[in-house]
């Protein structure tokens, strides 16, 4: 998706219905049509980077977690204009984005937590996931799939899910 390409490429600021329009040589007002302005392409956008992200059907609700988590991060990690730019949006909030919060929360209320703590562990996930990949798409390290900070998140989200397990 050229609107993806752009963002990666050259950040949130460089993503205006003028510049795609340009490199896709279509009037900006076809982009327009299409989503119904900026908000609507960065939910497309979202909605298909995240739309492969998704919890394994075997294994337990927390190793399920897990992995969903690692595939999650994993897409921060190649795609962090595109979560920053939805931070900065409160109006936009993917419907992928809305079908992983509810995976997970489902994957939580299987362990057997209590509402407030299924919810309370959600938000701890969740914030844990978007600070690792953030901070390490940030330092530029990030494009070697195996480094240090997959390595470092993978060894602190299983502590944090050991803390699930007791």
């Amino acid at each position: 998706m050229a609107a993806l390409e752009l963002l990666d490429r050259e950040g949130a600021d460089a993503l205006t219905m003028r510049a795609l329009a340009a490199r896709l040589a279509i009037n900006p007002m076809t982009i327009h049509h299409h989503f119904g302005g900026r908000d609507g392409l960065i939910g497309a956008m979202s909605d298909a980077v995240y739309a492969q992200v998704m919890a394994p059907e075997d294994g337990t609700p927390i190793d399920r977690i897990g992995d969903l988590l690692k595939a999650y991060h994993a897409q921060v990690l190649c795609h962090p204009a595109l979560t920053t730019l939805i931070f900065s949006r409160p109006v936009v909030f993917p419907q992928q984005a809305e079908r992983i919060t509810n995976e997970i929360s489902n994957l939580l209320a299987e362990v057997g937590l209590p509402d407030h703590r299924t919810k309370l562990w959600r938000d701890i996930l969740v914030d844990f996931t978007h600070g690792a990949a953030l901070a390490a798409a940030m330092s530029g390290r990030h494009r070697d799939r195996e480094s240090h900070e997959d390595q470092g998140f993978n060894m602190a989200l299983g502590e944090l899910l050991m803390g699930l397990r007791r």
